[in-house]
C-alpha cells in the first residue's frame, strides 16, 4: 500500500500558500511603492507556483514507481503461492519448503 500522505501534504500546504499570495496581491492596490511590492510579490506567487508544479511532479514519478513496485511484489506473491502449490501437489511438507535442503 502507498503512503504518499506527507508528500501530498507538502503539495497541498504549497498550492495553498500560492494561492493566498496571489489573493492577497490581487487586494493590495498598485499605487507608487505599494506597486512594487505587487510586482515583487507576484514574482514570489510565480516561484512558489514553479516549486509546486515541480513537487507535483515529483509526487506523480514516486507515485508511478510507489504502483510498479506494488505490481512487483504481487507478482512475486503470486509465483511463490504457485510454487507452494506445485510443492504441495509433488508431495513435499511444508516443513521441508521452510527448512530448504
Amino acid at each position: 500500500m502507498m503512503r504518499t500522505g506527507p508528500m501530498y501534504r507538502l503539495v497541498l500546504g504549497g498550492m495553498l500558500s500560492v494561492s493566498s499570495a496571489a489573493a492577497c496581491a490581487a487586494a493590495s492596490p498598485a499605487h507608487g511603492a505599494e506597486g512594487g511590492r505587487v510586482a515583487q510579490t507576484h514574482k514570489a506567487v510565480a516561484s512558489h507556483a514553479a516549486e509546486v508544479a515541480k513537487l507535483q511532479r515529483q509526487v506523480a514519478k514516486q507515485e508511478a514507481r510507489s504502483r510498479q513496485a506494488d505490481q512487483r511484489l504481487r507478482e512475486q506473491d503470486q509465483a511463490l503461492e504457485r510454487l507452494r502449490r506445485e510443492l504441495k501437489a509433488a508431495g513435499v511438507s511444508d516443513d521441508a519448503v521452510a527448512t530448504g535442503p
